[in-house]
């Protein structure tokens, strides 16, 4: 299908929700991982290829990944809901959620410390020293966004391809939220509204198995994704703003604001981002040749582009590029139409579109007097009452088709008992079979059982670990974000089993093996790390020595489970994989089938060690926010 057969097009906004630390980059230094404040088309181009690759769905990537006609990505911004004004400013307009984009390079603050917006394309004071607006702000300019990262140290042994040594690693901080608008393609609306429901049905299949970026096989890279607005998939326009009349009077202008760096090739073939005014000139001309579109003053800053390529372990080939928040100001003769301004943001400038490369959206220039800098707010996921934050959202309207080929792993929910009369509900002799045991585990049946339990069990299992790190907080000292480090390295070693690694901690933490000072080992018995509904609380190498006994893992992690009735609910989140569960529902409030039972008693050094890792992670983090030593 060519892409002259797809005319009709729209916008399916996700909204990201990180349920672990992420580190996307588009660069790579051999000391340190650090991440970008946003997350790249590539990136979640990636992730949907993976949940079709996992599902058997290889025409489906084709066509919506390798082709890339009818899915172009785009790069995930900072999704501001109500509730996340940090300076102490009260939220402009409670009712309404912002995405902030770059801040356009015309923007500059007068002074160190001004404290108003100026726009350089204006009249401006040559004796007064600008600074440039650096975060990202939203299109009204009423908020910044100010998103949070976390640096940690490690000591990186050595492998085939790296000598070892000490490394850095910066990554974006979990329960933060952001928000991609795909720009989908189809022949006509209602394979439009087709396509969108069938995205969104592949990512909700996929539940808590979605990882983004560097590392997403280890301990962060966990995201959840669904839709922007459930009640409203699709959107006309390229970017969410705060009002809907997008026309533009004749002789009027608006700026063309790049919201991913550009790839563009100047005339003599190589990479050349000043050859972005050009582009930008070609476009209008090709797309409105009647519109009377002429490029006025624009502020085009250049950047290194390139990516890691996990396969192969390697970086891949660097480029100069346009960099996010340039901006062209453009004149109209003849004036557009809201119509018009969004059919010029359909095309993109530069290569790799399908990457969300070039991607731009057209906004009206900002007043020419000064106005008020504005408040910074984090884009922190807004709970609701309707919707609990480790709820997967649910699809709206339409189902897929029966029998479409290539469902994902939540399909093998109506997989037939072998007599032919349907699922099996998974009570104890209903079925005529024996409880599970190694040879079913052992079979076809028990892998996927075992996948889908575990790809739903580890994103509630990390949630609840970092709300037990964060009711403990005030009894942390004197643990210390360094001590932490270590032992967090010893649980995720990738040549050891889940028994083994806590096994490895159990002999770390009481000194036996020398990777731990008699200092830390103190500082081990002095602490009382446990949640505040524990009735003793046992010191920390007592807490984390425990687990390390093959026998007693299973009773730890009872005692350490998500609580029934916890935020995200953990018996939930199973049953709604659980073969033996026809309705996808717990068998009471709280509990478990047999066979999940079964299988959490089998799993249960996985679960303990994802736990201790999420936790010391997390309690890391506060410590070191609180000013913790690193030692």
């Amino acid at each position: 299908m060519r892409s002259s057969d797809l005319p009709v097009s729209a916008y399916l906004p996700l909204r990201y929700v990180l349920t672990d630390t992420v580190a996307v980059r588009t660069r790579r230094d051999p000391l340190q991982v650090a991440t970008d404040l946003t997350v790249p088309g590539r990136a979640q181009r990636g992730m949907l290829a993976a949940v079709l690759r996992h599902a058997g769905r290889e025409g489906t990537l084709h066509d919506w990944v390798a082709r890339g006609r009818q899915v172009c990505f785009a790069t995930a911004h900072p999704r501001l809901e109500p509730g996340c004004v940090e300076d102490g400013t009260p939220h402009p307009d409670p009712a309404t959620v912002r995405v902030a984009f770059p801040a356009p390079a015309n923007l500059y603050t007068p002074g160190k410390d001004g404290t108003t917006l100026v726009d350089v394309f204006g009249p401006t004071d040559p004796s007064v020293p600008y600074k440039a607006v650096r975060e990202p702000l939203t299109p009204d300019r009423v908020l910044r966004a100010r998103v949070r990262t976390t640096t940690e140290r490690f000591l990186s042994r050595p492998g085939r391809h790296t000598p070892g040594g000490p490394f850095h690693t910066t990554a974006l901080d979990a329960d933060q939220v952001f928000e991609a608008r795909w720009h989908l393609r189809a022949p006509h609306t209602r394979a439009l509204q087709n396509l969108a429901h069938d995205i969104l049905d592949t990512l909700d299949r996929a539940g808590g198995s979605l990882t983004l970026g560097s590392g997403g096989t280890r301990a962060h890279g966990g995201v959840r994704v669904g839709p922007a607005d459930p009640d409203r998939p699709l959107s006309p326009d390229r970017v969410r703003l705060p009002w809907t009349e997008r026309s533009v009077p004749p002789g009027g202008t608006l700026d063309l604001l790049l919201l991913a760096p550009a790839l563009v090739v100047g005339a003599h073939g190589g990479a050349s981002p000043r050859s972005l005014v050009a582009e930008v000139a070609d476009l209008c001309g090709r797309v409105l040749p009647g519109a009377g579109i002429e490029v006025g003053t624009a502020h085009v800053e250049p950047v290194l582009v390139g990516a890691y390529h996990r396969g192969y372990h390697g970086p891949m080939a660097q480029r100069w590029a346009a960099a996010p928040g340039a901006v062209v100001r453009l004149f109209t003769r003849a004036g557009l139409s809201t119509e018009q301004v969004r059919e010029l943001e359909t095309h993109q400038v530069g290569e790799r579109a399908v990457e969300g490369y070039g991607q731009f959206t057209l906004l009206p220039p900002p007043p020419e007097t000064p106005v008020p800098l504005p408040p910074r707010a984090e884009p922190v996921a807004a709970r609701t009452s309707s919707a609990p934050s480790g709820a997967h959202t649910a699809v709206p309207a339409a189902s897929p088709a029966p029998g479409r080929a290539g469902g994902g792993p939540a399909s093998a929910t109506r997989l037939p008992r072998a007599d032919g009369h349907g699922p099996s509900p998974g009570r104890p002799g209903q079925d005529g079979t024996d409880p599970p045991g190694a040879e079913y585990w052992g079979g076809p049946p028990g892998r996927l059982q075992d996948a889908l339990l575990w790809d739903a069990a580890r994103p509630v299992v990390r949630a609840h670990a970092r709300a037990r790190a964060r009711a403990c907080e005030h009894r942390l000292p004197p643990l210390t974000p360094g001590l932490l480090d270590r032992l967090r390295a010893v649980l995720t070693r990738p040549d050891r089993t889940p028994h083994g690694c806590l096994a490895d901690l159990a002999r770390a933490v009481a000194g036996g093996d020398g990777v731990l000072s008699a200092k830390a080992v103190r500082a081990l018995e002095h602490a009382r790390p446990t949640g505040a509904e524990r009735p003793a609380p046992v010191t920390a190498r007592a807490w984390l020595t425990l687990p390390g006994d093959p026998g007693a893992v299973a009773a730890w992690w009872t005692d350490h489970r998500p609580a029934s009735g916890a935020d995200p609910d953990y018996a939930a989140a199973l049953a709604a994989v659980d073969l033996d569960l026809a309705d996808g529902r717990p068998p009471a409030p709280g509990e478990l089938s047999p066979r999940a039972r079964e299988w959490e008693r089998r799993a249960a050094a996985r679960l303990a060690r994802a736990h201790l890792v999420a936790w010391m992670t997390e309690a890391a983090r506060l410590l070191r926010a609180r000013g913790g030593v690193h030692s």
